[in-house]
């Protein structure tokens, strides 16, 4: 379908459309007394641009806007030229010059009210009356786009809230996040089992462990350990058998940096009491007897924990034990056996944070 040859009910249609475009910014142009400024180039007689300047300038005073129009240069700058507002403060500038190709019009819409320019190439084919109410038409749509943004866009002098830093936000999260996720609270319970390994002559003991662990920062943890009774020891010679048991209390300092990896590590160094509880099983003619001791604890060790959730881990743990003074066991006045000189202490347990 050429555009030069529409029937009565197309050209009625194209009419239509230009009214309703019309419609759009009657409003804006009523309500405030809109000038506007339609130019075009001087030179040259280009009789379509007159046309499609004619027909334009027609559907904007029907739209209610004052239409002020005139001539530039042709070889001038065609963004200065738009941009530039004339006298009296008009609503918009509008220009309209062929394009160098000659098969098209650039259409330049200054809207000096939001301070925004829209460029166009209409190419419209045909020519006569119907193709000049065509590039006519266009260049009331880009106008009318232009006016319905100005009734939207606030004004310069509202104050609006600024929107929220969301990168700075986003980073305060993920320098927030480590920490949350390697736990839920300072509090740490464990519960869990340890092999004691006194000496040599007195062998190894299985034993529950209870620990509460304090979180005093991201790298260090006070813990609070008790171990016992520790069953299994025992020491045996040709006069007869004792039995051993063990019972220790620690409280360590470790350096546990909080990270958020499922696998993390620390180190540990602390203090606490040793028990030991002996009984005598003696052949004849010796008499079993029963005695116990007490005796300071020192120990350094470290640990593995591996986190199942944000607030449960399991936990391996190693330590170097060194009782002060050396509990040792006698039968008769020989010593048979001495105990935690050093001795070793190593423990798995289940943790949960509180």
């Amino acid at each position: 379908m050429r555009l030069g040859r529409w029937s009565a009910a197309e050209r009625f249609g194209v009419r239509s459309m230009i009214a309703l475009a019309s419609m759009g910014v009657a409003s804006v142009a009523l309500a405030g007394g809109s000038r506007i400024v339609l130019l075009s180039e001087q030179a040259g007689d280009d009789a379509i641009i007159a046309r499609a300047q004619l027909r334009l300038a027609a559907e904007l005073r029907a739209a209610g806007f004052e239409v002020e129009e005139g001539g530039v240069d042709a070889q001038g700058d065609a963004r200065r030229i738009v941009e530039t507002p004339a006298s009296g403060d008009p609503f918009a500038t509008v220009f309209l010059r062929r394009a160098g190709d000659g098969t098209s019009t650039d259409v330049w819409v200054a809207d000096h009210v939001t301070h925004k320019t829209v460029v166009r190439s209409v190419s419209v084919p045909g020519s006569g009356e119907s193709a000049d109410r065509a590039l006519a038409l266009r260049v009331v749509e880009l106008v009318r786009a232009s006016l319905v943004e100005a009734t939207v866009l606030p004004s310069a002098d509202v104050t609006t809230t600024p929107a929220p830093d969301v990168k700075a936000s986003t980073r305060e999260k993920i320098q927030m996040d480590p920490a949350r996720k390697a736990g839920g609270g300072p509090i740490t319970v464990g519960l869990g089992v340890a092999a004691a390994f006194a000496s040599p002559d007195v062998g190894l003991a299985v034993a529950p462990a209870l620990r509460v662990a304090w979180r005093a920062g991201r790298l260090w943890v006070l813990r609070v350990a008790a171990v016992g009774p520790a069953v299994g020891g025992r020491v045996q010679r040709s006069e007869g058998d004792a039995t051993i048991r063990q019972e220790m209390g620690l409280l360590d300092l470790s350096f546990d940096p909080q990270t958020a990896g499922p696998i993390q590590g620390y180190a540990a160094l602390g203090a606490g009491a040793y028990h030991i509880d002996e009984r005598g099983n003696a052949a004849a003619p010796f008499a079993g007897v029963h005695d116990e001791a007490w005796a300071a604890l020192a120990s350094a060790g470290g640990g593995i924990r591996l986190r199942l959730s944000r607030v449960s881990s399991i936990e391996l743990e190693s330590r170097l034990l060194f009782a002060m003074p050396r509990p040792v066991v006698f039968f008769g006045s020989e010593r048979v056996a001495a105990a935690m000189h050093p001795g070793a202490l190593a423990t798995l347990s289940v943790t949960v944070d509180l």
